[in-house]
């Protein structure tokens, strides 16, 4: 069993927090809910969040009049989120359910966030993309919601999270190297991206060489030349190639496709938009290609879902749901 610490168990209970609002939206949809019952039975991790998110609403459960665990198998769905043929609901057991929703999102997303950005150098916001110059002539472009910090001098990083653009003045006797958890990177004299999601990176070399070491990768490291991109995580890494000039294509203001799954596509758009995304599991894996302007997230957001005759659910400009 994962511990609260582990990043699959952390990516599980956000999951599960993103499930507890779309099934709120769209309880008599029998699609999602059949989704839903996929993605929970899928793992035990899974089971574990969903599980973990409900005894974190239980009680708010216990407050509802006449409420018993039993009108409601477990095995559906946590019971506040169900529709029932009942026609009225107080008004005060509806501000009781958007308490409980805003203290589990504090739960899942507030406390992590604050350890972040007390350990952070640097961070951006969503949709903020800053450039960071540095002494001896290298420079960083920090993507939208990154974060990063200075590990003794201006020549260690730690990429905390998200992405960001290295531009190395290479020098043999003061390596850079950028560290993303139990990874690290040295630059070999190059331009090269970074991105980071929990243990998981990708690594992906404009110009020039770098050597990526840690992790599941062999003892002596991988060297990576232009347009060769690595990805790895606590399981398994493997490499691509990519025509160099779309690497770090973002910082030009470019979101590039290359017959990439949905899922993926979005995952790397989602930096730039304020709220939260759900891409249902039937257009996940979905190919994907193109080549969309990131001055306009939201309209982005549309045309990679249009590209497959898909529906946006947006609430505000907080959650978007892809169907």
């Amino acid at each position: 069993m994962a511990t609260q610490s582990d990043p699959i168990r952390e990516r599980a209970l956000k999951d599960a927090t993103n499930w507890l609002i779309l099934l709120q939206e769209q309880a008599d949809d029998p699609v999602t809910q059949q989704e839903f019952r996929q993605w929970r039975t899928a793992s035990p991790i899974h089971e574990d969040a969903w599980l973990h998110t409900e005894k974190t609403m239980g009680i708010v459960e216990q407050l509802r009049p006449g409420h018993t665990r039993a009108q409601v198998p477990q095995s559906e769905t946590v019971a506040f989120v169900r529709r029932t043929g009942e026609q009225s609901r107080s008004w005060r057991w509806g501000m009781v359910g958007v308490t409980a929703l805003a203290a589990c999102f504090a739960l899942v997303f507030i406390t992590p966030e604050i350890a972040l950005r007390l350990r952070a150098d640097t961070l951006t916001e969503a949709g903020q993309s800053i450039a960071i110059p540095l002494p001896d002539g290298s420079s960083i472009r920090l993507g939208p919601s990154s974060a990063l910090a200075f590990d003794g001098d201006r020549r260690h990083i730690v990429l905390l999270r998200g992405e960001a653009l290295f531009s190395v003045a290479h020098d043999e006797r003061h390596p850079f190297v950028v560290k993303t958890g139990l990874f690290q990177t040295e630059d070999i004299g190059t331009v090269f991206d970074v991105r980071r999601e929990g243990e998981s990176i990708a690594v992906a070399v404009k110009s020039g060489r770098v050597s990526v070491r840690g992790g599941t990768l062999p003892a002596a490291g991988q060297e990576l030349g232009e347009g060769q991109s690595l990805t790895a995580d606590t399981a398994a890494w493997h490499m691509q190639s990519y025509p160099s000039d779309q690497i770090g294509a973002w910082a030009d203001g470019l979101l590039v496709a290359n017959d990439e799954p949905m899922g993926e596509v979005i995952a790397r758009l989602r930096p730039w938009l304020r709220g939260k995304v759900i891409v249902s599991s039937r257009l996940a894996t979905q190919p994907i290609s193109g080549v969309y302007s990131l001055s306009d997230p939201s309209a982005t957001l549309d045309a990679i879902a249009h590209a497959r005759q898909a529906n946006v659910r947006r609430i505000g400009p907080w959650f978007a749901a892809i169907y």
